[in-house]
């Protein structure tokens, strides 16, 4: 990439004393799972910011929730993080952990390489 995308590591962390941070294609799969795992209306100054998965944790996992979360976590991206172009959503669960995982399929706009990140979704996360 000619421009460096540089910033702190998700979750927060610190490694050996000091912050951990990440860049380039490393951030750009934090900030999608950190969008994706951010409730809307959880930062106060930007209330619509957030992907909205938590809160269908407890919905049936049928056709209707799926493309409720493909839609929303498209709408999330395209809204928040303009450096990707999101290709396909695909939305798992996995029964035994309880865990609906989001994949995410994306071009780097400045780069067009294409790239993949899964972000879990669970009670626990």
């Amino acid at each position: 990439m000619t421009d460096q995308i540089f910033g702190f590591a998700f979750p927060f962390r610190i490694e050996s004393g000091a912050v951990a941070t990440t860049s380039n294609i490393a951030k750009l799969n934090d900030n999608i799972a950190h969008l994706l795992l951010t409730t809307v209306g959880e930062r106060v100054m930007l209330r619509d910011y957030g992907g909205g998965l938590r809160q269908l944790l407890h919905d049936p996992n049928n056709d209707a929730i799926r493309a409720i979360v493909q839609h929303q976590v498209a709408k999330a991206i395209g809204t928040y993080e303009p450096r990707v172009l999101v290709q396909a959503v695909n939305v798992t669960q996995d029964e035994v952990a309880g865990v609906l995982n989001i994949g995410v399929q994306y071009v780097v706009r400045q780069t067009k390489q294409v790239q993949t990140v899964s972000v879990p979704v669970g009670l626990g996360i």
